[in-house]
Formats: structure tokens, C-alpha cells, sequence
């Protein structure tokens, strides 16, 4: 071995992280017995540790004694930098192995399904660009079924409305969003520009279940205009809410991120004016439960999805007058 190389390897002892956590366990106990115990290996075990550990370091770090151990002076230099080594250590691996829970596992997500329809796939494309190895299970529902979906641990994070949440939920608001009303094209109503829920009092509703988020806010918003509405069909899918629309069976109210795709020629969209007809979105999570870090990462990457998707709402596309 030449001289640099052996300087080099005389320079940097070869030291463990079982070497490191005996020095700072005999330091603080100052009895191979307690020590030992503590760690939870032989007392030989330890002893043979320190010993290897003193030969790398070519110093003695102890004084021992029939009754108690003490450090020696170059034990007291030492004993800071064990710590904080194993510190290090520990920080790093903790690191890493969150890391590694983020490229596999699984994460359960219960949304309302206003934003499994357009923003959830935009979200999930998003994060699985990052973290293709996390398998995703989304359970589309409405507001009761994801607060109990949470409540039970069903699932690692819930995605719905602010109101009718309590302990041991935590709320997250991730932002505010108008309803809109969706029209069959040549709709009579559609020649407004604007609507309000009075004049929707005669119109046959495609309707969300008396249990969504949605249709309490709905019907909150015509109590309190003094309104009676007729919800003449009651369905449970958006998708197939726009297409009972498309197919002349009456006009809908839905959130402006459930809209259908722009280049739907059959559809109309006309703002909804009103007080009450504004929902408010949160995150929900158990308040005992910490969030793994792959579901931490699907939260985060969700709320900045949901805020570039419903950036400038209300977001209605108002076809020109002709003549104008």
C-alpha cells in the first residue's frame, strides 16, 4: 500500500452506526449492564464493539471499573461527534426511507364526484408522472359517504365540501367555486345571458342525490330565494347528468370544475347569479392520523392542480350576439 493510501485509510476509521449508538449508550449509563439492556444486545457484544471502536480511533474512550465506566478525555472530545454522526445518520436513512415510500404503495382517495370528473384525472395523470410506482384506489361519492370514508380510515384523504365536517376531521380549504347552469343548446333559457334559481322554478332538473353536497346547496340556495324547484330525475354520475341534458330531459346545476369539455357543441353554460350558490372545497384528513408520505404527496399535488384548473372561475364561454 503506498504512503498517501495509507494515510488515507488511518485518516478515516472505519466506524459503525452500532459503534457510535455503544459510545453514546455507555456514556450515558456508565454500565456495560444498563447499556447493553438499553441497546438490547449481549453485554460481550457491546464490549467487543467499544473495543473495535477505541482500535480504529487508536485512543481509549472509557475508564473501566469493577462498578462504573467513565469517559477520559478523549472519550468527552469524542462523544459530540457520535452524536451528531448518528444524528446525521438517522436524518438521512429517515429520509431515504421516506423516499422510498413514495415510489411504491398504495394511496385512497374519496372525492366528490364533481371532481372525479374533469379535475381528479388531471390531478392523478400529475402525480403518476412523479410516482408511477404508487397505486392509486378512488372512490367517487358524495359528501356523507367521504367524511365516513375518512372517519373510518378508509381512506388516507377525502376531497369535498367544507361544511358538515366535525373532529376528528381536519379541514383543509383549497378554494371556492361558483355552480353554473348546463342547458340543452337551443334551450329557450339560453338566450340569457345570466340566470338566476327563480328562473329555474319551472324547469325540469337533472339533479345530483338529496345526500350530495351539491343538491343541499342547491336547494339551501332556492329556500332561501323563496323558490321551489322540481328535480324531475335524480342521478348519480355527472357523465351521465350531462347526457340526459344533451338529450333535451331538462337543465342541470353543477359546480364550474364539473363542466363538460368546451368543444361540447350540444351543451350550453350560463353563470348562475345568486347568494348560497358559491361551494366551498376542502381537503379532509383524520386528525389522529399522520398522512404517509404518499399520501402527503397526492394532497399537495391535487390542491396545486385544482388551483391551476379553477384559476379566473366562473369559467363560462358566452357565445357572441348574433348581429352584434
Amino acid at each position: 500500500m503506498s504512503r498517501v493510501a495509507e494515510s488515507s485509510t488511518r485518516s478515516s476509521p472505519d466506524i459503525s452506526s452500532r459503534q457510535l449508538r455503544a459510545v453514546i449508550a455507555l456514556a450515558r449509563h456508565r454500565s456495560f449492564v444498563e447499556a447493553a439492556a438499553v441497546l438490547g444486545v449481549s453485554q460481550p457484544a457491546l464490549s467487543r464493539a467499544l473495543q473495535r471502536l477505541e482500535r480504529s480511533l487508536g485512543t481509549t474512550l472509557f475508564r473501566r471499573s469493577t462498578r462504573v465506566m467513565s469517559l477520559t478525555a478523549a472519550g468527552r472530545d469524542f462523544l459530540p461527534t457520535a452524536e451528531r454522526l448518528l444524528s446525521d445518520l438517522d436524518r438521512h436513512l429517515g429520509h431515504m426511507r421516506e423516499l422510498a415510500d413514495q415510489q411504491r404503495g398504495y394511496v385512497v382517495v374519496a372525492s366528490l364526484m364533481s371532481l372525479a370528473y374533469r379535475v381528479l384525472p388531471a390531478a392523478t395523470a400529475a402525480y403518476r408522472r412523479r410516482f408511477p410506482g404508487i397505486d392509486l384506489y378512488l372512490r367517487e361519492g358524495v359528501q356523507d359517504a367521504i367524511v365516513a370514508d375518512v372517519r373510518r380510515s378508509v381512506a388516507d384523504i377525502g376531497i369535498g365540501n367544507v361544511v358538515g365536517v366535525s373532529e376528528p376531521l381536519v379541514v383543509e380549504p383549497i378554494g371556492e367555486e361558483p355552480c353554473v347552469v348546463v342547458l340543452p343548446r337551443r334551450h329557450p333559457l339560453a338566450r340569457r345571458r345570466a340566470l338566476s334559481i327563480a328562473d329555474l322554478r319551472a324547469e325540469p332538473l337533472i339533479s345530483m342525490p338529496p345526500e350530495s353536497g351539491l343538491r343541499r346547496l342547491v336547494d339551501g340556495a332556492a329556500l332561501t330565494a323563496g323558490v321551489r324547484l322540481h328535480h324531475a330525475i335524480t342521478l348519480h354520475q355527472f357523465g351521465t347528468l350531462f347526457s340526459f341534458v344533451r338529450s333535451g330531459l331538462g337543465v342541470a346545476i353543477v359546480p364550474a370544475s364539473a363542466l363538460p369539455s368546451r368543444g361540447d357543441r350540444a351543451l350550453q353554460v350560463r353563470p348562475l347569479a345568486g347568494p348560497g350558490l358559491t361551494r366551498r372545497l376542502a381537503i379532509l384528513t383524520l386528525g389522529d392520523r399522520a398522512l404517509s408520505p404518499a399520501a402527503a404527496s397526492f394532497r399537495d399535488i391535487f390542491r396545486a392542480r385544482y388551483a391551476l384548473t379553477t384559476r379566473g372561475h366562473p369559467r363560462v364561454v358566452l357565445p357572441a350576439r348574433r348581429g352584434a
